[in-house]
C-alpha cells in the first residue's frame, strides 16, 4: 500500500517507532475528506462527549500495532460510513491529549464527489466547508487544514 507521498506501510510503522522514542504515547489517524467543490468534511462531537460541541476531522485512536492509514480508514468508516476511499498521507501533527499524554495524529486526505452521503454514528452533525471558512476546530486540525489550503 502506497500513498501519494511515497510512504509505504513499513515506512509509516517506522514513523510510529520513532515517535515512541520521542515520548509520544498515543497515536491517532484522521482524514481530511474533500468533495468535488474543494470543501472539507468536519464532524461535531455530541454535547455529552469529551470536548462536546467541538468540530473536528473524522478520526480517532489507532488500535495497538495498527497501521496509521488503515486506522484512519477504519475510523472514517466507523464515524461517517465512508468506505473504500483512496487515502493519501498529508502530515503528522502532535498535540497534548487527555491527561497530558503527548499524542500524534497521522492525517490523510481523501476525495469524494459532491453530494456523497455521510452517515454519522459518533457525532451529532457534519458540515462541508470551504477551507477558508471552517467551523472552529482544534489547533492540531488547523495545522493539517492549513497544509491543505496552502497546496
Amino acid at each position: 500500500m502506497r500513498s501519494d507521498e511515497g510512504e509505504t506501510v513499513t515506512e509509516r510503522r517506522q514513523l510510529i517507532r520513532r515517535a515512541r522514542a520521542e515520548g509520544v504515547g498515543e497515536f491517532m489517524g484522521g482524514v481530511a475528506v474533500l468533495d468535488g467543490s474543494g470543501r472539507v468534511l468536519t464532524v461535531r462531537r455530541r454535547p455529552e462527549d469529551t470536548y462536546g460541541g467541538q468540530w473536528e476531522l473524522p478520526g480517532g485512536s489507532l488500535d495497538p500495532g495498527e497501521d496509521p492509514e488503515r486506522g484512519a480508514a477504519r475510523e472514517l468508516a466507523e464515524e461517517t460510513g465512508l468506505t473504500g476511499l483512496a487515502l493519501a498521507y498529508l502530515h503528522a501533527v502532535d498535540f497534548t491529549g487527555l491527561g497530558g499524554v503527548r499524542a500524534r495524529q497521522f492525517v490523510f486526505t481523501a476525495a469524494v464527489p459532491d453530494g456523497t452521503p455521510v452517515t454519522l454514528s459518533e457525532h451529532d452533525a457534519h458540515r462541508w466547508s470551504p477551507l477558508d471558512d471552517l467551523p472552529a476546530v482544534s489547533a492540531h486540525h488547523l495545522v493539517a487544514l492549513a497544509l491543505l489550503r496552502d497546496r
